[in-house]
């Protein structure tokens, strides 16, 4: 299910259910100590599963924690990277595929071995026929179940709407951040992190229909045009470079007036030439009904 005003790029997140998330910190004890509250790593998981299913996509704004505990998480999964991750390489998903004689080998011995030389990932063995020797052999497949995006810094994935860890401020974009643990108020910010959202994802879909961030934000195209169009009004709505035009009083070379020259009949009430363009000393007669 497409939703409105996510790039066509990234819209392949959407086709089932998409879930953002943060600050999971797997495996952190010093974390864990300081914030009673906060489930153990398999509460952690359970909780992140029970939301997230197999063809969902969820989006973690950083600092992960134990990739153990990521190996356990259902979905595509994607990661914007945070500043507890260290190293792109470290999180991306990867798949080996190796290969093994089946007259040297038994199904069971081929598991045994991979699990051996790549530990934690899941295994899975095919069979595969040749027209050559070894005509029958065992294709042994590994999968570190990490991320299968990573993103080292923010991410602008629509018009209006930017990923990142610690929060920014762009008037232009609504951000989906964590890093703040404590859950500060920022207009146009929606916090994700675990210990501000209940240690739950928070589901995506329903929060673009429900709270319509595209109607909230003014577009940067918009504000280039709106700022455009207010600085003209204070040129007097001359163009950048166009002469500035003199009063009448000015063009004749007349000399400034003041209140009270002798053989005027003006009254007592003046004011200042009124020109957004032109500044001078003269004075125009008020008429005083």
């Amino acid at each position: 299910m497409a939703i409105p005003g996510i790039y066509p790029q990234f819209q392949h997140w959407c086709k089932n259910t998409l879930w953002f998330y943060s600050d999971p910190h797997f495996g952190d004890k010093d974390l864990a100590k300081s914030i009673k509250k906060r489930p153990s790593d398999a509460e952690h998981i359970a909780k992140i599963n029970s939301k997230v299913g197999k063809k969902d996509t969820l989006v973690i704004l950083g600092d992960v924690g134990d990739i153990e505990c990521v190996r356990q998480l259902k979905g595509y999964k994607v990661l914007i990277m945070g500043n507890h991750d260290l190293g792109r390489t470290n999180y991306e998903r990867k798949i080996v595929e190796e290969f093994y004689d089946q007259d040297e080998y038994s199904r069971d011995e081929v598991i045994v071995d991979m699990t051996k030389k790549y530990p934690g990932w899941h295994i899975w063995v095919t069979e595969q026929w040749e027209f050559h020797a070894p005509f029958q052999r065992w294709v042994a497949h590994a999968d570190n179940r990490l991320f299968d995006e990573v993103y080292e810094g923010a991410l602008i994935i629509g018009e209006k709407v930017i990923l990142t860890h610690e929060p920014v401020e762009i008037p232009w974009l609504w951000n989906f951040h964590g890093h703040d643990h404590a859950g500060a108020f920022r207009p146009n910010h929606t916090n994700v992190c675990s210990d501000a959202c209940g240690y739950e994802p928070m589901q995506m879909n329903e929060f673009f229909k429900k709270f319509g961030i595209s109607s909230k934000i003014t577009s940067i195209h918009r504000m280039t045009i709106d700022g455009a169009i207010e600085r003209k009004a204070k040129r007097g709505g001359k163009k950048i470079g166009e002469k500035k035009k003199k009063c009448e009083n000015c063009a004749k070379g007349t000399p400034p007036l003041t209140a009270g020259v002798k053989g005027k009949s003006y009254c007592h009430h003046y004011r200042r030439y009124e020109d957004p363009n032109h500044s001078c000393e003269h004075w125009e007669e008020y008429i005083d009904a």
